[in-house]
């Protein structure tokens, strides 16, 4: 095996990138232009400029620096992300600094042609690493102090997976490991340091099984004088399941035991600024016609008001007022009982939508309102919070978030009636699973779930 290196990886991107954002501006010329520039030299100079820009915020964002684990989804996210924000960057600079006009067409073409074109580059990237590793190059030698099951899960799923690029040198431990891994065990951890001697290594990873300072002291002390790098499975991790964060205050490390990508501002605004242009859009352009054909057939169809307006349970656990089509005949029981399958209170028109979802509608004024989102955890009755708090573990963290019109659990099979807590529970198990692993993308990727499933896939359990 050959072990190679990928620090030339970072510079072909940002070149590859340069020329990407070139061509779209050629592309766009011919486009919009025909390729003739009306003002080649204020365009030229707004060009060079907004390449400029693109190359800083990629450096900013460290789109160029590839982890050795890739998810390509989280890669993906980070360039949408980052190609949002050199389209309001580059707008801003051009319609607020220069006085001359410039083409939004223009403009807006070539964010569109580049935007596809450094997806589809990051994709080839993510696609001939892994080939590369995979073929035997660009690996790192590692070796393995200490044996749990945190290590023994490591191994099986991450060390052993050509993808990422590890070759195992040895393992130490004074354990007995899986029979599948047993190859790799070559001696005590006593053993370690007399082995060290003899071998050159890239990094190596701990897991602290037995209370010994003394012995990682002196670990970490080598690692430190012979260039190899030491990374540790903290020993709570045996019993601390979850994702968490480590944050340090005057040099004492404090754990936070959740991650939550949405505690960032950037994030925050980020999501927030896609809801209220994505809901005010659908309100001015769908809404002013829909609403009030929809309203004529509830009417026409039922006694009672257009709109059902319950309180339920928002972020923090504030209650507020969600709207949504009335799909029931006017009931006294609407705040204490869910709707069940064959519930004589739904109306026939009721039933259309709610198996279509279009009776969850309303729900965009709750989200213009900044009362909710386009995507996060569904939210409930105030009765069903209370009583499910009690019964289900972990319940009252899926109120981290903004609730949604749809969520991960909802594609995922875990909406309507809960008939039994197990069905709740699951449903928090995704909507915190959702909270700790939030992007733009997997939020995409939701709510294409969800219109695909509106209009192509029947949910049985849409009732």
């Amino acid at each position: 095996m050959l072990q190679g290196k990928s620090k030339y990886v970072p510079l072909l991107s940002a070149i590859v990138d340069v020329i990407l954002m070139i061509f779209a501006f050629f592309v766009a010329k011919k486009i919009v232009f025909e390729g003739v520039l009306p003002e080649k030299n204020f365009y030229g100079i707004a060009g060079l400029g907004c390449v400029i820009l693109w190359v800083v915020i990629a450096l900013k964002m460290k789109l160029y620096e590839l982890p050795r684990i890739i998810y390509a989804h989280k890669v993906l996210s980070r360039n949408i992300l980052a190609v949002v924000v050199y389209a309001f960057l580059s707008g801003g600079l051009i319609f607020f600094i220069t006085d001359c006009k410039y083409s939004r067409m223009f403009l807006t073409m070539i964010i569109v042609a580049f935007f596809g074109f450094i997806l589809l580059w990051r994709i080839v990237i993510i696609f001939f690493l892994k080939r590369y590793r995979r073929s035997g190059y660009n690996y790192r030698k590692i070796l393995l102090v200490g044996f749990n099951d945190n290590m023994c899960s490591l191994i099986k799923k991450v060390y052993l997976n050509p993808n990422y690029g590890f070759q195992i040198v040895g393992l130490f431990t004074d354990r007995k490991v899986d029979k599948n891994i047993e190859k790799y065990h070559i001696g005590k951890i006593s053993e370690v340091f007399n082995f060290l001697k003899s071998e050159k290594l890239d990094e190596i990873v701990v897991s602290l099984e037995r209370k010994d300072p003394a012995f990682i002291i002196d670990l970490l002390q080598y690692a430190d004088n012979n260039l190899v790098r030491v990374k540790i499975i903290p020993e709570f991790s045996e019993y601390l399941f979850q994702s968490f964060v480590i944050e340090y205050i005057e040099n004492i490390p404090i754990l936070q035991t959740r991650k939550e990508p949405l505690q960032s501002l950037v994030n925050r605004m980020f999501k927030r600024v896609f809801d209220f242009v994505f809901s005010l859009g659908v309100i001015l352009f769908v809404f002013s016609w829909l609403f009030p054909l929809i309203a004529l057939i509830i009417k026409a169809t039922s006694k009672g008001p257009v709109f059902f307006v319950q309180e339920r349970t928002g972020k923090d656990g504030v209650s507020f007022k969600c709207f949504k089509f009335r799909s029931m005949t006017v009931n006294s029981r609407s705040d204490k009982l869910q709707a069940t399958r064959y519930d004589h209170r739904i109306t026939s028109f009721g039933a259309f939508m709610r198996r279509t979802s279009i009776d969850e509608l309303p729900q965009i004024l709750n989200v213009l309102l900044n009362q909710m989102s386009l995507v996060g955890p569904r939210p409930h009755m105030l009765k069903h919070t209370d009583e499910y708090r009690l019964l289900v573990d972990k319940f009252m963290v899926r109120h981290f978030a903004k609730p949604g019109i749809t969520g991960w659990a909802q594609i995922n099979g875990f909406r309507g009636e809960t008939k039994m807590v197990k069905d709740m529970e699951n449903r928090a198990k995704y909507d915190i699973w959702y909270i700790e692993n939030w992007s733009f993308l997997l939020d995409m990727k939701i709510v294409f779930s969800t219109v695909l499933h509106m209009f192509y896939k029947k949910d049985k359990k849409a009732y």
